[in-house]
């Protein structure tokens, strides 16, 4: 974490809310001679009904934050949910000249910044953008420039585009011909057009999905209506894990969440301006509005989160650096089963708990991580996969305290890293690695690292 106060300045006649004027942001550039920068941010949803939320004056602090920094962004990303879209009573709204209005007032004034930045701007829909077959007619009118190249009955909301090395493809997970009768049944995909489209571009280097939900839950919001149904989420993922795509960009839960599968990021960026869940933000106070700016190039993608203030809250690298991280990989013959072995413990003075605590729970056993920060009541723990211990296995557990909650991952033999499953917003969060290392004899750690 950075804790140095970045500050920004006015931009159009917005007023500069007490903040320097003259401070740059510095951009993020690739290392390598190929490679592109640029911003991802999403769900602003401009023009709630009800007072008070600030969205509007959220989105405009994010914005200036965008302006400040050098260089400026090759393209943006924006993620969806531009506008309220819905009725007053937050249903879905059928008048389509309601919406052609919102539109024409939103798009000249709270988003004039973004056309002012004078980059390409690949954008796709959310669930407040289109909501219902009047909402998508529009969306293609508003944005008669986005690609016709979707799967059919997807024209104009679900599109790729290739640019030199770069391959973007954006989806509409919300897109009627799905058949999702609204936002609560969860986000959809037609997989084996995305499937055919990787094929056909996969001598592109850099490849980013866009798509308005996430499709692995995001600080323990679970429901159907915070993600993608698993029914086409699966599949999907399997799709871009097949293809190693360089991550998937998405918002529509109300926080920042970097988090790996199979060896491929999902980044959820939902911080452009909406208020939403406890405290505005899912949760408060751990979450905040924001935008995120990455860098890809030939050894691989950072990145780093800048709050309404320009300030750098978090920042992030795939794949996992050398330095920084802790690993431990564990070898073993078969076992027999047993309700618990502990694999590792990191202890620091009399504390209550162990700070790390690596074990495999149950007669078919899962990898369990639990974390401890003395400032906690209790520990925090993390879920990984099933372990056949009939046969003899290969392990290894990492802990990147820069990825949040994303960065307690695992590899089972050979195969690619997969962030653990956890509920809580936050990750290794101590300011030092534990002083004392307890290790198992039956199944010995035969690598660590720091």
């Amino acid at each position: 974490m950075v804790t140095s106060l970045s500050r920004f300045r006015s931009h159009d006649g917005v007023g500069n809310l007490g903040v320097s004027e003259s401070t740059t942001l510095r951009s993020l550039l690739p290392r390598t001679e190929t490679g592109c920068h640029f911003v991802a941010y999403g769900d602003c949803c401009i023009g709630p009904p009800e007072p008070g939320r600030g969205h509007e004056e959220h989105l405009a602090a994010v914005h200036r934050v965008m302006h400040q920094l050098d260089p400026r962004p090759e393209f943006v990303c924006f993620l969806g949910d531009l506008i309220w879209g819905l009725t007053r009573e937050h249903g879905p709204n059928h008048d389509g000249e309601s919406l052609r209005q919102e539109w024409a007032v939103k798009l000249p004034r709270e988003m004039k910044p973004l056309t002012d930045l004078d980059v390409p701007v690949f954008r796709i829909p959310g669930n407040h953008d289109t909501m219902t077959p009047v909402s998508e007619t529009v969306w293609r009118e508003v944005f008669d420039e986005i690609p016709q190249n979707g799967p059919e009955g997807q024209e104009g909301l679900t599109w790729f585009e290739r640019r030199g090395d770069l391959l973007i493809i954006g989806i509409s997970v919300y897109a009627m011909n799905m058949g999702s009768p609204f936002t609560m049944m969860g986000g959809r995909v037609d997989c084996d057009w995305v499937d055919r489209v990787l094929t056909e571009h996969s001598d592109a280097k850099f490849k980013f999905v866009l798509g308005h939900s996430p499709v692995h839950p995001v600080n323990g919001y679970t429901a159907p209506k915070w993600g993608m149904l698993p029914e086409f989420g699966e599949p999907f993922w399997a799709v871009l894990a097949r293809h190693q795509v360089t991550a998937y960009l998405c918002s529509h839960v109300i926080a920042f969440d970097f988090q790996v599968h199979d060896g491929v990021p999902q980044i959820t960026t939902g911080g452009a301006g909406t208020s939403s869940g406890p405290g505005g933000c899912m949760p408060a106070p751990d979450e905040y509005h924001h935008c995120v700016q990455l860098a890809v190039d030939d050894i691989g993608l950072r990145g780093q989160v800048l709050d309404a203030v320009g300030t750098v809250r978090e920042e992030f690298q795939w794949p996992l650096p050398a330095d920084g991280i802790m690993k431990w990989s564990f070898k073993s013959d078969s076992l027999p089963p047993k309700p618990s072995r502990v694999l590792l413990t990191g202890q620091s003075g009399k504390e209550a708990y162990p700070r790390i605590r690596v074990s495999l729970d149950g007669y078919q056993p899962r990898l369990n991580v639990t974390l401890y920060d003395p400032a906690d009541v209790y520990p925090c723990s993390w879920h990984g996969p099933e372990i056949d211990i009939r046969h003899p296995f290969e392990l290894t557990v990492a802990i990147d305290p820069t990825l949040g909650p994303g960065g307690v991952l695992a590899r089972v033999g050979n195969e690619p890293y997969s962030s653990l499953t956890t509920d809580v917003p936050f990750g290794f969060k101590v300011n030092n690695w534990p002083e004392k290392w307890d290790v198992s004899t039956e199944i010995p750690v035969v690598e660590m690292a720091d």
